[in-house]
């Protein structure tokens, strides 16, 4: 993350845009000292400091078994809650996301971990043959930092915690779902983002799908497949049918469900050359919006229309190449580590179907993606699927502890497609129709990953979390912002539980939520 989108972040998280919950300023009385912290089994203290700028607080480092590595943030004015922050794309580096909403500011004790492995966010090959690894970044490395991080909060404030929230999105969205899956007693709170929950199917084997259209050729990955100008073509195709649909014209889909828009009609036709697409480009294109399918299922949804213009979507994760691509911060909330450089990728995207594909499944740094047919897919990701993926929609055990999951995604993320996270909803509420009540999921409409984009993205989601959990009042909607360039909240709109979704109202200020209302699908 860059400095100035952090500190956007953590003014906007210390504001007032919500009610939130107030510290009780629970006095501590302990002191910011190695002897003030218990010693706990299999757990080694490296360092612990007193920070004075900003919020006073303790700041604890350390390291749980072989290589997982924490940092626990202890402010002088607790108000007796705790909460994790997830990480982001392969992790590598401790990460902590949940700052970015202000925990500190209002009290809270705050960890975050490195999964158990150092590198880049997108290079997985940490992995290679270190079944250790994959384990604690599947799952054991947060469940352990959360045992042990709740264990030194209690000790070195003297009392129990009053509750226990989690924040994540992307990978940390993940880890917020095999969180309330597979320790249910962890967490009293839990905000899943556009959650990497299907690390096998999808940015494996959908991102291998999508890879080998786009570049065919492993040995030139300049331009893709979907060209700057192709990808125009499609983009302004898309909104020239379906920005209106929902009474503006302001590049933002409401509803992209609305939006049936076929990428065919823009094929070349014979003699044609120019301002259409070639046959490779219409199959790449139909890969991106089909999504993975497999002797005539549908394994993984595609991305819906809207996200094709811009550098936060089709040029930043499906498409891109050497020529054209700025890779910088691909995730907001992951800040790139000077010690772990990215390796060089054409786009996100290739780099994470290849690193899941090379090192958590075949373990052959050498497999290649260009020649892989699928016809073994299932098999191939069997050993790791169970380690990796949080795909269970049984969420009982979490529910009957009184457990809140809060999911998010942008209509324009392209990093993980906003179908799987409503597929993943619908499959809870399916199982179980009482989930709908301590289950919510809030749709975005023109937010890109976890943050930005055309529409409002900014939603204290720490705070609505932890209203939830403290009141047991459920969001059936939200207000989001939009920032200016002084950091200040420059408008705003609802968002929507589904399946309801955002409706102008016909009139008013297009930048004011009262000009819209949340409604129900047709």
């Amino acid at each position: 993350m860059s400095k100035r989108t952090m500190q956007l972040l953590i003014l906007l998280g210390a504001m007032t845009l919500s009610t939130g919950v107030s510290a009780d300023n629970t006095p501590q009385t302990a002191s910011c000292k190695p002897e003030s912290l218990p010693k706990l089994p299999d757990v080694r203290i490296t360092s612990v400091k007193l920070e004075t700028e900003g919020t006073p607080h303790c700041k604890v480092t350390g390291v749980i078994g072989t290589e997982t590595n924490f940092e626990l943030l202890l402010p002088d004015d607790w108000n007796g809650k705790f909460v994790f922050g997830g990480g982001g794309g392969f992790v590598g580096s401790v990460v902590n996301t949940a700052l970015g909403y202000g925990p500190l500011q209002k009290g809270f004790a705050t960890v975050g971990t490195d999964t158990g492995h150092r590198g880049s966010a997108i290079d997985a090959s940490w992995a290679l043959n270190n079944l250790e690894r994959i384990v604690s970044f599947g799952h054991q490395a947060v469940h352990r930092t959360t045992v042990t991080a709740k264990s030194l909060i209690a000790h070195y404030y003297g009392q129990d915690i009053s509750s226990s929230l989690f924040f994540g999105c992307s990978r940390g969205g993940g880890q917020a779902l095999m969180e309330a899956q597979r320790y249910p007693d962890d967490f009293d709170g839990i905000v899943a983002g556009a959650p990497a929950y299907n690390w096998t199917e999808e940015l494996g084997g959908r991102n291998t799908l999508i890879n080998q259209a786009m570049f065919p050729n492993p040995n030139d990955l300049s331009v893709a497949t979907i060209t700057p100008q192709a990808r125009k073509l499609i983009g302004n195709a898309v909104l020239q049918q379906c920005d209106s649909l929902d009474g503006l014209q302001d590049e933002v889909l409401n509803n992209p469900l609305d939006c049936d828009f076929e990428v065919a009609r823009l094929a070349c036709k014979a003699g044609e050359s120019d301002g259409c697409l070639t046959p490779a480009q219409l199959q790449a294109a139909r890969r991106v919006y089909e999504g993975l399918i497999l002797d005539g299922e549908q394994v993984v949804p595609g991305y819906v229309p809207g996200a094709e213009l811009g550098a936060a979507g089709w040029e930043r994760w499906v498409a891109g190449g050497f020529d054209v691509l700025d890779l910088s911060e691909f995730q907001r909330g992951v800040e790139p580590d000077p010690d772990y450089p990215d390796p060089e990728t054409p786009n996100a995207h290739f780099a994470f179907g290849n690193g899941v594909m090379k090192y958590l499944v075949f373990h052959d740094p050498d497999w290649d993606y260009s020649s892989y047919d699928f016809s073994n897919f299932r098999s191939d990701i069997a050993a790791v699927s169970s380690t990796l993926d949080a795909t269970d929609p049984n969420l009982d055990a979490f529910r009957a502890r009184g457990g809140k999951l809060l999911l998010f995604n942008g209509w324009r993320d392209m990093a993980l497609t906003p179908l799987g996270t409503i597929e993943y909803y619908e499959n809870v509420i399916e199982r179980d129709a009482s989930a709908a009540d301590d289950v919510r999921l809030i749709m975005l409409p023109g937010m890109d990953h976890c943050l930005g984009g055309p529409g409002p993205s900014f939603v204290n989601w720490l705070d609505e979390i932890d209203r939830w959990v403290d009141t047991g009042q459920a969001p059936d909607q939200l207000t989001a912002y939009w920032v200016d360039e002084q950091m200040q909240p420059d408008g705003s709109r609802p968002v929507c539980a589904y399946p309801k979704y955002l409706k102008y109202n016909g009139s008013g200020d297009t930048r004011d939520a009262s000009s819209f209302s949340c409604v129900a699908s047709d």
